[in-house]
C-alpha cells in the first residue's frame, strides 16, 4: 500500500525524532559551548557580544580541562585581574548546566559576594542564552526551584554558597564544584577548618568529581592559591618571539623601559614598554602581543603531577581588554617608591605573593642551619658554579656559590685576594688580578670525581679601582663569562649593558667594554625571601633553598645579613653599627652571573638539570670503565685542609657541554 506524502513526512519525522533520542550524545568542550551560547552584555565587558575564545586564547586549555571528557579532575589557576579567570569559571557553570547537568557548588569568599555573583554575572549569562533561559526560567518568589543562591534544572542543580558561611558548604554533596578567589577565604570557619577542605568533602560521593579553583595571590606562606598551584604541574604560557621564535613564558624581569631623556626612573617621562626576548634579546613591541597568544601554549614544569595547575600574569591580557604594557610599566615605576602600591602590583599584576622584605633574618638564626660539608667540597645537588667579586682597595674577595634544581644554591668558596688592586705584579709576586685569574681558571672536583670550574662570574668595578677591573674584565681570554657589573636599587635584576671608556696601554678605548647593571634590590629580595621560606623547612627537615658549609665563621654570617629593608624610607639599609656587607655583595653578583645569559637557571627545566646531572654525575661503572666485578668508589673530595681548588686549567670541565648551557660565545665586549 502507497503512503500518501503526509504519512511518509510524519514518518520520517517520527524516525528522525527517534535516532536523535537514542543517538549518542556529540560531546562538546567548554570552549566550544561558550563560543556557541555565550553572550556578554555591556555590564560586563568593553566588547559586548558573542563570547570569542580566541580573544583569550590562553583561557581554552584551562577551560576544557573541565568538560566532560577530560580526566583531569582538579584545576588550579593563580591569576592577576583582567584575564577571564573568572569568566572561566561562568562559561563551565553555563556548559554543565547544558551539557553536563548534576549537582553543582560555587564558592565565593563571603554569601554577600555569592548573591552578587549570581544577581550579576550569572543572570547576565542566562539572560543571553537562549538555551540557558529555556533550563532556569526566571526566579519567581514562590518557586523554591529558583531563587538568588538556589538554581534547579533539568537532571541537577547548582547552589552558589559563601566560603564564611559552614552551613552552605554543607548543604549538599556536588560532583562539581568551583572555588573563587579562595585567598579571600577564612583560615578557620567557625572551629570547623578550612572552608576549601570543607567544600572539597562535598565531592567525595563523586568518583568522576570535577573541581576548578582560581584566585589572585595574596601573602607568601599564607596564601590558599599558591599552596595548591605548588602542589600542581605548575603550567605557564609559553609564547613566540616574532624574532627567532624561541618560545618562552612572560617575565616582570624582561620588560625594558623607555624614558624621556635625562628623567630614568620619573613615571610621567615612560615613553614605552617593550619586551626583551631571552634568547635572542630582540625587542618586542606590544602590537606583536595577539599573534604571540595565538601561537602560544601551556608547558608544565612537573607533567607526572595530576593537578593541573596554571600561572599567568597581567602582560598576557589581550590588546583592549586590560592595561598595556605601557601602563603596567609606569604602574610598577611608582609602586616601586610604595611598598603598599608594590604589593598590590605583585599580587594583582604579577599573580604572585607577596614576601614582606622587612622581614629580618637573624645571622644566628642561619647559623643554626650549616650543613655537613666543609668549603670547597662540592655536594652532589650542585651541578654548576658562578662567583661573585667584590673590589676594594686593599683586597678582591669572590664568594663561589654552586646551583642546582629549582634554584638551590650551597656556598662553596670564600677566598680573599689581599693587595692593591692597581699594584702591578711580578712572575715571583703576581698581584690581585693574576691571582684572580688562577682561581677563575681553575677547578673544583665533586664527589663523583668530576672536575667543575666557574662558569660565570660578576665582578662589582664601581668606586674601587674601576678602571683595573674594566681592564681584567676586557682583556679576560679565560673559559669562564666574566661580566663587568655596577649594582643599582630599582632596577630589574638584568638590564642590556651600557658602554664604558677603557684605559689601556696608556690609550683611552672609547666604550671598550659592557657595564652590566645589576638590580641589587630583586636579588637581596630573592635571598631574603628564600631564606624566609627556609625557616620552616628547617624544622621540618627539608631541602632549604639556601646552603651553608659548617666552616664558615661568624663574620660571614653577619656580612650576609647586614641589610634589611626599610619600608620608610623604601630602600635597603645596613643594619645599626654593621659595617661590612661583601658577602651580600658578592652574593647579588653570583646570583646574578646564575640567571644573565647564558645560564639563565631561572629558566632551567627538569630535563635541562636531567641533561646537566649525567654529566656531573656519572655512573660509577662509566666513570671507571668497568666491565665486571666490583666497582671501585668514588674518589674522595679535595682534603679539607686545602685552601684553594686544585688548578687543573680551563679545560678540564665539561660543564658547559649540552643542556641549555650550550656554550655560546657571544662578544661582550
Amino acid at each position: 500500500m502507497d503512503m500518501s506524502i503526509y504519512e511518509r513526512q510524519a514518518l520520517d519525522a517520527v524516525t528522525s525524532a527517534w535516532s536523535a533520542a537514542f543517538s549518542p550524545r556529540v560531546r562538546m568542550l567548554v570552549s566550544e559551548w561558550a563560543d556557541m551560547h555565550r553572550v556578554l552584555t555591556s555590564a560586563e565587558t568593553s566588547m559586548p557580544g558573542p563570547w570569542r575564545t580566541g580573544v583569550v586564547p590562553f583561557i581554552r586549555e584551562i577551560m576544557d580541562s573541565l568538560s566532560a571528557g577530560s580526566g583531569v579532575e582538579t584545576v588550579v589557576f593563580m591569576k592577576p585581574t583582567q584575564v577571564a579567570g573568572t569568566e572561566s569559571l561562568i562559561n563551565w557553570t553555563g556548559y554543565s548546566i547544558d551539557q553536563s547537568p548534576g549537582p553543582m557548588m560555587v564558592v565565593q569568599p563571603t554569601i554577600e559576594l555569592a548573591e552578587l555573583w549570581s544577581k550579576q554575572r550569572l543572570a547576565n549569562m542566562i539572560s543571553g542564552s537562549e538555551t540557558l533561559r529555556a533550563k532556569i526560567p526566571p526566579a519567581r518568589s514562590r518557586d523554591g526551584g529558583n531563587t538568588t543562591l538556589l538554581k534547579e534544572y533539568p537532571g541537577g542543580v547548582l547552589r552558589m554558597s559563601g566560603a564564611n558561611s559552614a552551613i552552605s558548604l554543607r548543604s549538599m554533596p556536588v560532583g562539581k564544584l568551583g572555588l573563587d578567589e579562595v585567598d579571600a577565604y577564612p583560615d578557620d570557619l567557625d572551629g570547623e577548618g578550612d572552608p576549601i577542605g570543607l567544600a572539597l568533602e562535598r565531592t567525595n560521593n563523586f568518583p568522576r568529581r570535577k573541581i576548578y579553583m582560581c584566585s589572585t595571590p595574596t601573602v607568601r606562606g599564607a596564601s590558599n592559591i599558591e599552596k595548591w598551584f605548588e602542589r600542581s604541574d605548575q603550567r605557564r604560557y609559553y609564547v613566540p618571539c616574532p624574532h627567532c621564535l624561541h618560545k618562552q613564558h612572560l617575565r616582570h624581569q624582561q620588560f625594558r623601559y623607555k624614558f624621556e631623556e635625562g628623567r630614568d626612573g620619573d613615571p610621567d617621562a615612560l615613553t614605552d614598554a617593550v619586551y626583551v626576548c631571552e634568547s635572542c634579546e630582540e625587542e618586542i613591541p606590544e602590537h606583536h602581543k595577539t599573534w604571540m597568544l595565538e601561537n602560544g601554549e601551556w608547558v608544565a614544569a612537573y607533567p607526572d603531577r595530576k593537578i593541573r595547575g596554571y600561572h599567568l600574569n597581567s602582560y598576557y591580557s589581550p590588546v583592549g581588554l586590560g592595561r598595556t604594557w605601557k601602563e603596567r610599566a609606569v604602574q610598577f615605576v611608582r609602586a616601586s617608591k610604595d611598598p603598599v602600591e608594590l604589593k598590590r602590583f605583585i599580587n594583582t599584576a604579577l599573580a604572585e605573593t607577596w614576601e614582606d622584605r622587612a622581614a629580618s633574618v637573624k645571622f644566628n638564626e642561619l647559623m643554626q642551619r650549616v650543613k655537613p660539608y666543609r668549603q670547597r667540597m662540592i655536594p652532589a645537588s650542585v651541578l654548576l658554579l658562578t662567583a661573585g667579586i667584590d673590589t676594594q682597595d686593599d683586597r678582591l674577595e669572590c664568594y663561589v656559590w654552586g646551583w642546582g634544581r629549582d634554584q638551590r644554591c650551597h656556598l662553596i668558596d670564600r677566598i680573599m685576594l689581599y693587595g692593591d688592586p692597581a699594584e702591578v705584579g711580578t712572575p715571583e709576586q703576581p698581584n690581585v688580578w693574576q691571582r684572580l685569574a688562577d682561581v677563575l681558571n681553575g677547578s673544583y672536583r665533586n664527589l663523583f670525581g668530576v672536575d667543575m670550574h666557574i662558569e660565570a662570574a660578576a665582578i662589582d668595578t664601581a668606586g674601587h679601582r674601576s678602571q683595573y677591573a674594566y681592564r681584567f674584565v676586557r682583556n679576560w681570554k679565560g673559559r669562564t663569562r666574566l661580566f663587568a657589573v655596577i649594582g643599582r636599587a630599582n632596577k630589574p635584576l638584568i638590564s642590556r649593558p651600557s658602554s664604558v671608556d677603557v684605559e689601556d696601554g696608556g690609550a683611552m678605548l672609547k666604550n671598550g667594554l659592557k657595564l652590566w647593571t645589576v638590580g641589587v634590590d630583586h636579588a637581596k629580595s630573592t635571598l631574603f625571601s628564600w631564606l624566609i621560606a627556609d625557616r620552616q623547612a628547617f624544622e621540618e627537615g627539608g631541602e632549604l633553598f639556601v646552603n651553608f658549609p659548617d666552616d664558615l665563621d661568624e663574620d660571614f654570617f653577619q656580612q650576609l645579613t647586614a641589610e634589611v629593608y626599610d619600608s620608610v624610607n623604601r630602600k635597603w639599609k645596613k643594619r645599626t653599627g654593621q659595617v661590612r656587607n661583601e658577602a651580600l655583595d658578592c652574593w647579588n653578583y653570583a646570583y646574578f652571573a646564575a640567571c644573565a645569559p647564558p645560564l639563565r637557571i631561572q629558566n632551567a627545566q627538569p630535563a635541562d638539570w636531567d641533561q646537566r646531572e649525567a654529566v656531573m654525575q656519572p655512573r660509577v661503572l662509566d666513570l671507571f670503565g668497568a666491565s665486571g666485578g666490583n666497582a671501585a668508589a668514588p674518589p674522595a673530595a679535595q682534603p679539607e685542609t686545602e685552601t684553594r681548588p686544585a688548578m687543573s686549567g680551563a679545560s678540564s670541565s665539561p660543564a658547559a657541554d649540552g643542556g641549555w648551557l650550550d656554550d655560546v660565545r657571544e662578544d661582550y665586549l
